[in-house]
C-alpha cells in the first residue's frame, strides 16, 4: 500500500505535517468544521500527512484512528497519534489490529497528557505501557506477533505500521535535557522510524537537538514542531496548562502587543511560523510538524510561500527565535560574534554541566540506605544475596509464588509507597517507585510534561522522578546506568507477589531488561531495528 509519509521521508523529501484537532463528540460541527480543513489543506498538495491528536488535554475526544479512517478512504494519508494514558496494552494491541485491518499505518507514539476529566468525575489514569515500550510492541507486530495459545506458538500475519515518537528539546535544566535525551535514543533503539519535536520557540535549542542526533551518529529523521500561537493560547501556557511548554515573559509581551492590530496578530503569526520552517530547513531537520487553531488552506499556502521566499535569510531569524529561559541550560556553549554576542547559535563544545543535589538534598533523602541495602542483600552473587535467595526458595516450594511477604511489603510501603505490584522497577528509576512516585508510570525516561524538574502533575510539589535518579547518579558518577537498558512493562502476573522471590527467580523485569548496545554501536542498532533486520534478544 502506498504511504505518501513514509516514501517521502524515506527518499529525503522535506515533508510537512499539518496537526488537527477534532475534539468532543461524533457528529458536532467541530469535527465537520476539521474534517473540512483537513481536505482543502490536503488538496493543497504540500502536506505528506493530516495529524490527528488522541485525547488532547487528557480530555475525551473522538478516536484519533476513527478520524483518521474517513480521511484515508478519502486518499488522505495521516498520522494518528498513539498514546499511553487511556489504554492497557491489550486495548492498545487491538486498537493496531484496527488500523491495520484499514491500512492506517504512520503512528505517532507518545506518553500522553496527564488525564484531567471523564464521565462522572476523573477518569483512572492507564499508562500501562510508555512510549519506549509501546514502540517496541508495535515493532514486533511488524515481525508477525509470536502469540501463545493452548496448542502451542502461532505467528499473526506481519503488521506494516511506520510508528515515530517524541522528544521535547525545550527543558531548561541540565537534568530533565539529558534525560530527553537519553530517552529519545532507546525510542529509536526500540524502532521509531521518526522523530517529532515538541513546540518550543527556541532556535538554539532546535539546533542543539540536530547537533545532539549527529553528535551521536543518528540518521533517524528529525521532524520540527512549527505551532502558531496566539497572545490567547500563549497567555494558557504560561499559566501551567500546557504540559511542559515554555512561555518566556518577553515573547508573551510581543504576542499580546500584536494581537493589538486589526487582523487580531495573525499576519505576524504566520509570518513567524514561516520564518520557523525556514529555520527548520537551514538547520537540516527532515520536515515540519505544522499545528495551530483553527488552520485553513490559505494559512497553509501563505506559510509555506512566504518561508520559500525567505530561505536564503535563514540564519537572520535563528538569532530573532530565541525565546528561551534566561540562564537556561543548553548542552552545546553558545557561538560568539567578532564582538563576543552570541548569535543564537552553538558551538559543538559541550557547556559545563553544575546541576547537582545541592539545594535540592531532599532529593538524596533515604537514597544512602536504598543503596547500602541493594549491595548488601540485593547485588547477585554477592553479600548476603545467597540468604536471601535461598530464603525466598524456600518461601516458593510451600507457597508457590511467594504470597507471605508481609514485612517486605510494609517496609516499601513505608519509605516508598509500594503498591505492592510485585514487579519493582525501583533499581530502573535509582530508587523512586515509578508506579507511585511517577503519575504516568514512566520507567524508561521522563514524559514531556515537566517544567523546571517538577512533575507535570505536581508542579512545586513534586520533583519528577527521573530529574531525582539523574542527581543521585550523578553525585555517585553512576549515570551511565541511565541509558544502559530498556525496562519492560509490568508484569501483572505478579500483583501482590513477593517482588524479592521473583528478584531472585528471575522472573522479574530485571531478568528480561534488554540491555543496550556500546554508545558507537547503537546508529546502527537503530538503523536495523527500523529495517527489520534484526530480531534483537533480550540479554541478562
Amino acid at each position: 500500500m502506498s504511504n505518501r509519509f513514509r516514501e517521502a521521508l524515506e527518499s529525503g523529501e522535506f515533508v510537512v505535517t499539518c496537526e488537527l484537532i477534532p475534539g468532543r463528540g461524533a457528529n458536532e460541527p467541530a469535527q465537520q468544521k476539521e474534517y473540512d480543513a483537513a481536505v482543502s489543506i490536503y488538496n493543497t498538495g504540500r502536506v505528506h500527512a493530516i495529524s490527528i491528536t488522541d485525547n488532547p488535554g487528557g480530555n475525551p475526544a473522538i478516536a484519533a484512528d476513527a478520524f483518521a479512517g474517513e480521511l484515508e478512504e478519502q486518499g488522505i494519508p495521516t498520522l494518528v497519534h498513539f498514546t499511553c494514558k487511556d489504554k492497557s496494552r491489550n486495548q492498545m494491541q487491538a486498537q493496531l489490529y484496527s488500523m491495520q485491518r484499514r491500512g492506517l499505518q504512520n503512528v505517532l507514539v507518545m506518553t500522553g497528557d496527564y488525564i484531567y476529566s471523564g464521565w462522572e468525575g476523573r477518569s483512572r489514569p492507564v499508562f500501562d505501557l510508555d512510549p519506549v515500550t509501546a514502540t517496541q510492541m508495535i515493532n514486533d507486530m511488524n515481525q508477525g506477533l509470536v502469540v501463545k495459545g493452548p496448542r502451542g506458538e502461532s505467528r499473526e500475519e506481519p503488521a506494516d505500521f511506520f510508528p515515530g515518537a517524541c522528544v521535547s528539546p525545550f527543558k531548561w535544566t541540565e537534568a530533565e535535557t539529558v534525560t530527553q535525551y537519553l530517552k529519545m535514543e532507546k525510542k529509536m533503539l526500540a524502532g521509531a522510524n521518526f522523530i517529532i519535536s515538541q513546540l518550543g520557540y527556541d532556535a538554539r535549542k532546535m539546533e542543539e537537538l540536530m547537533i545532539y542526533v549527529r553528535e551521536k551518529g543518528y540518521d533517524v529523521p528529525m521532524i520540527a514542531n512549527v505551532y502558531i500561537i496566539s497572545a490567547g493560547t500563549a497567555r494558557f501556557m504560561k499559566g501551567g496548562n500546557i504540559p511542559g511548554g515554555y512561555m518566556s515573559d518577553e515573547f508573551l509581551e510581543i504576542l499580546t502587543e500584536e494581537a493589538k492590530a486589526e487582523d487580531k496578530g495573525k499576519a505576524a503569526r504566520l509570518l513567524r511560523a514561516a520564518k520557523m520552517v525556514a529555520i527548520s530547513r537551514g538547520l537540516g531537520y527532515a520536515g515540519v510538524h505544522i499545528g495551530g487553531l483553527n488552520l485553513t488552506a490559505e494559512m497553509f499556502n501563505e506559510i509555506l510561500d512566504t518561508a520559500d521566499r525567505v530561505q536564503d535569510r535563514w540564519r537572520e531569524w535563528v538569532e530573532e527565535i530565541h525565546y528561551g529561559q534566561e540562564d537556561g541550560f543548553y548542552l552545546y556553549e553558545p557561538e560568539l560574534d567578532a564582538d563576543g554576542k552570541k548569535t543564537g547559535f552553538n558551538t559543538t563544545n559541550p557547556a559545563p554541566k553544575n546541576d547537582s543535589y545541592e539545594g535540592k538534598k531532599h532529593l538524596m533523602k533515604g537514597y544512602g540506605l536504598s543503596r547500602f541495602f541493594h549491595h548488601l542483600m540485593l547485588t547477585k552473587n554477592k553479600g548476603l544475596y545467597g540468604m536471601l535467595k535461598g530464603r525466598m526458595e524456600g518461601l516458593d516450594k510451600k507457597k508457590g509464588v511467594n504470597r507471605e511477604h508481609g514485612l517486605e511489603h510494609t517496609g516499601k510501603a513505608m519509605i516508598y509507597g509500594c503498591m505492592d505490584c510485585g514487579d519493582c522497577g525501583l533499581e530502573a528509576t535509582v530508587y523512586t517507585c515509578p508506579m507511585t512516585g511517577c503519575p504516568k508510570s514512566q520507567r524508561n525516561g521522563p514524559c514531556g510534561g515537566s517544567a523546571d524538574g517538577w512533575c507535570e502533575v505536581y508542579p512545586n510539589e513534586r520533583y519528577c522522578i527521573h530529574v531525582k535518579a539523574y542527581l543521585r547518579l550523578k553525585k555517585y558518577n553512576e549515570l551511565e546506568k541511565l541509558d544502559s537498558f530498556i525496562t519492560p512493562p509490568n508484569n501483572w502476573d505478579y500483583y501482590h507477589t513477593s517482588a524479592w522471590s521473583n528478584y531472585t527467580h528471575d522472573r522479574d523485569n530485571c531478568a528480561n531488561r534488554q540491555y543496550l548496545p556500546a554508545p558507537d554501536r547503537r546508529p546502527q542498532a537503530a538503523r536495523d531495528k527500523r529495517t527489520g533486520k534484526v530480531d534483537e534478544k533480550k540479554e541478562s
